[in-house]
């Protein structure tokens, strides 16, 4: 199927019958058309939000709307957003502050996050630029999507030092154990690359990963194992930071978050098109396969 762009329509009705007699012609033609509906329509993500203006960040191009930081106890501190040349307009940074070492440096905000994800399977996908690798006790983690210090929505992608090892790193916990893998992407310094961060309880498109990161549109690293919980946080930390020197270290652009764990990400240069969810993933969100799998009485 050919890539999707953001277009209104409705979901396929959940009330159309299958039979518990159904051949396995005519499960495939149901799964089939309700395939071609959702392709169709258009698959729209939970949210897309272009990251370039403050404006940009209040006003999402789809989903709910961001805010900003409004503070907390130290050592969560309210950082100040900056905006930098992105790869489709203004990208976000963490502009200039009175910032020290240990802070915590939260940026914008994503509220009511646990309306929105599931610990089930979902992709979080975004544009990234790191000037130069974290570094300990200076500017020791960039959070890209929450992570490692963050607000503790349960998934999180960011960059860390790790005691001069640093890291890309993906993480799913929810409440649980965490399920986490990394990538060393230091030989990308100074440029913009494409992440994504997906994750499936049953399997990713049908495979033993439960776990991968993406890196420009190739699996980076990736995990078999499932140990997370099923508690999803009030809030994600978008494009924060820890310590002194964190401000313009890093910079992210153009963020769209999904329900589907997301396979395909070959028109990541579309600024507004939609990833397209593996054929599998896609039956299961339908809840057709299920249905076709029942055994005649």
């Amino acid at each position: 199927m050919s890539n999707l762009s953001i277009t209104a329509g409705s979901a396929p009705s959940q009330s159309t019958p299958i039979r518990k007699g159904a051949t396995a012609a005519s499960c495939a033609i149901a799964i089939l058309s309700m395939m071609l509906f959702t392709a169709s329509t258009g698959a729209a993500p939970l949210l897309w939000n272009q990251l370039g203006s403050n404006a940009q960040v209040t006003n999402s191009a789809y989903g709910p709307n961001l805010g900003f930081y409004g503070g907390g106890g130290w050592p969560d501190v309210i950082g100040n957003p900056g905006y930098n040349p992105g790869v489709f307009g203004g990208a976000l940074t963490v502009g200039a502050g009175t910032y020290g070492t240990y802070d915590r440096v939260h940026n914008v905000v994503w509220n009511n996050v646990d309306q929105y994800l599931s610990p089930e399977r979902g992709t979080i996908d975004v544009w990234f630029k790191q000037t130069q690798n974290p570094a300990d006790y200076a500017h020791g983690i960039y959070r890209i999507f929450d992570g490692a210090y963050g607000l503790g929505s349960g998934v999180g992608i960011w960059s860390d030092a790790n005691g001069g090892l640093p890291t890309l790193a993906f993480s799913a916990g929810f409440g649980g154990t965490p399920t986490g893998v990394t990538y060393n992407i230091s030989a990308h310094n100074g440029t913009w690359i494409h992440l994504a961060g997906v994750w499936d309880r049953a399997g990713i498109d049908g495979s033993l990963d439960t776990l991968r990161l993406y890196v420009n549109g190739a699996v980076a690293a990736s995990s078999n194992v499932s140990t997370w919980g099923t508690v999803v946080g009030q809030q994600a930390d978008i494009g924060g930071g820890n310590d002194g020197d964190i401000a313009g270290k890093f910079a992210i652009d153009n963020l769209k978050v999904h329900d589907v764990a997301i396979t395909d990400f070959s028109n990541r240069f579309d600024e507004s098109a939609i990833p397209e969810p593996s054929a599998v993933a896609m039956l299961l969100a339908l809840g057709v396969a299920p249905l076709c799998r029942r055994r005649r009485r």
